[in-house]
């Protein structure tokens, strides 16, 4: 008797449809987990540039440079606040007389009298930080000089970094550890032999109240015409890897000679470019005023201890030590082997790309570049056009979605961090600031945030704008940024043109592919993207902390926008498409 078609299958025995549907869940499962992965991965990659080197301890070769030893210089040094003028501070500067010695160097002391001043430094001093002192008071600062004769000078190498510390605290980071490293970079080089060109060690004095010492040394010391490049070394907290954040202009010899001699090298032109568009100051920038070319150090996670009592040698990150020692020994014996009677090249476009691999090349190619990106979106554009998969309506509607994207997570999380802000006690926000232990889970938030905007406001638009168009939209708004900063910021243009380049790539592959299949091909060509702009927004969340949220997080935005094939809805088949 057969069986009745209503009676559910005994249990031993399994629909054959059920099997496919299982693994139709597991493979799209697969896919987004796939797809995950790669976009981390991409972001990891990234960050992993954002690193200093492992410090090395006592027994390290006597050549090279060992952070153990030179702590064991900065424990004298930062033992306590010693700003100008006080007892510490004199106490400070007659060791360093002494350590000098010790090291068969005849040292001097310039001798200057200066005003006080309140400068804007690149340590965001401000006008009431009492390490400013009274401006207009006259203040008797006191340079120590000291020189390495080479063996055939063309000009001199000249290694900088202050003394002073604020009267708020020990300032074992900014800047006795550059103090530091200086004796023992001195110690290495005599220990594997002189350099070609002179040495000259300025360890200057009233850097915290205005730059005082660089002044004199510029405007009284005969030295200072000798000199054919500087090195100097700062810092803006007490933790972290150190980065070239500096150069003087026409920096196109510089950067390529840095980038051989330098063992861990971190750098990004689009940082540069934006220092200079800011009004703050190092000893460098007397210097360069002063026409005297270098490059400028500094490591900057743990604003907490910047300036205060917790800038302490105990505190201190023993591997920005040895990473600002390894640049100082790397470069001064790559540099004072070099002739540095002129050192002015074309300004290059510079950053890292794998870890502590860079990539250089002139400023001038950046426009080039850019002509054929150009070139690439109107043959992109023709593409879809010819295949039928976008059309100059819809790219124009995925424009306006990409504006109103970047719209609606800059309004939402301004909004949101002004609650915040007015919600917790002031301590409490000074700690999301400067304690990275704090801030970083606010960050990973607030990314979280952008991406539940994105993901419900493109899967929203999709239903009116087709996957394509929205992508060749987004991809428009780059172009436009890419053309921007060419012509008005050109060190960070590399951060739109590349991006570009592989994401055109990919959207004129997925035209190929049925539609729907556009999803590995965005998430492929994202990864550049990904990877170039995650060590751009770590250090811009470090150097301007999370009291720029909202602009932050817009820039977030504008990265998800080079993924938007993943945010979209995909038509089931026959089913009625109308978007544009």
């Amino acid at each position: 008797m057969p069986r009745n078609l209503a009676t559910p299958p005994p249990p031993n025995q399994v629909r054959p449809e059920s099997g496919l549907v299982v693994g139709f869940r597991a493979a799209r499962w697969l896919k987004r987990i796939g797809i995950l992965a790669l976009l981390l991965g991409a972001m990891l990659v990234g960050l992993l540039q954002i690193r200093a080197p492992h410090p090395d301890g006592p027994d390290a070769p006597p050549n090279e440079f060992s952070a153990a030893r030179a702590m064991e210089k900065l424990s004298i040094i930062a033992k306590e606040p010693h700003p100008v003028g006080s007892a510490a501070h004199d106490r400070v500067r007659a060791e360093l007389l002494a350590e000098l010695e010790d090291l068969g160097l005849k040292p001097e002391v310039q001798r200057a009298e200066a005003q006080r001043v309140v400068v804007e430094q690149p340590k965001a001093k401000r006008p009431e930080d009492p390490s400013n002192g009274d401006p207009g008071l006259p203040v008797v600062v006191e340079n120590i000089v000291a020189r390495i004769p080479g063996l055939d000078n063309s000009k001199a190498l000249m290694i900088a970094a202050h003394y002073d510390s604020v009267p708020g605290g020990p300032g074992a980071a900014d800047d006795g550890a550059s103090i530091a490293a200086m004796l023992e970079t001195v110690r290495a080089i005599q220990a594997s032999g002189p350099l070609q060109n002179d040495l000259l060690l300025l360890m200057t004095d009233g850097e915290e109240l205005g730059l005082l010492g660089a002044e004199a040394f510029m405007r009284e010391h005969p030295w200072a015409k000798d000199v054919g490049l500087v090195l100097n070394f700062e810092a803006r907290g007490n933790k972290g890897p150190s980065f070239l954040f500096e150069t003087s202009e026409r920096n196109g010899w510089l950067i390529r000679e840095f980038m051989k001699a330098a063992k861990q090298p971190l750098a990004y032109s689009l940082i540069y470019n934006f220092y200079k568009l800011m009004p703050n100051d190092t000893d460098l920038t007397v210097f360069r005023e002063g026409g005297l070319p270098g490059l400028n150090f500094a490591f900057g996670v743990g604003l907490d201890a910047y300036h205060t009592a917790l800038d302490t040698p105990d505190n201190l990150d023993r591997s920005s030590l040895q990473h600002q020692g390894d640049y100082m020994l790397s470069l001064a014996r790559h540099f004072g082997q070099l002739d540095l009677s002129d050192v002015e090249q074309e300004d290059r476009i510079y950053f890292n790309a794998f870890g502590w691999s860079m990539i250089s090349y002139p400023e001038s190619w950046a426009l080039g570049f850019t002509v054929l990106i150009v070139l690439l979106f109107a043959v992109t554009v023709w593409h879809g056009t010819y295949r039928h998969r976008l059309s100059l309506k819809g790219m124009a509607g995925g424009f306006l979605v990409s504006l109103l994207h970047m719209a609606a997570v800059l309004g939402v999380v301004a909004f949101a961090w002004m609650i915040l802000r007015a919600s917790v006690p002031r301590p409490y926000y000074i700690s999301i600031m400067k304690d990275l232990g704090v801030g970083t889970y606010y960050l990973i938030g607030l990314l979280l945030l952008v991406l539940l905007i994105t993901t419900v406001l493109i899967r929203r638009c999709s239903r009116y704008v087709r996957t394509e168009n929205l992508w060749i939209g987004a991809l428009l708004l780059w172009v436009l940024l890419c053309a921007a900063t060419t012509l008005y910021l050109p060190g960070g243009s590399y951060l739109f043109a590349w991006p570009l380049l592989f994401s055109l790539t990919g959207l004129n592959v997925s035209y190929v592919l049925r539609k729907g299949a556009w999803i590995w091909a965005s998430a492929l060509s994202a990864m550049p993207g990904i990877l170039l702009f995650a060590p751009i927004l770590y250090l811009a969340f470090v150097l301007m902390t999370l009291d720029m949220a909202g602009a932050l997080m817009t820039v977030a935005a504008l990265v998800c926008t080079l993924i938007y094939p993943l945010f979209c809805r995909v038509p089931k088949q026959g089913q009625d498409d109308r978007t544009i």
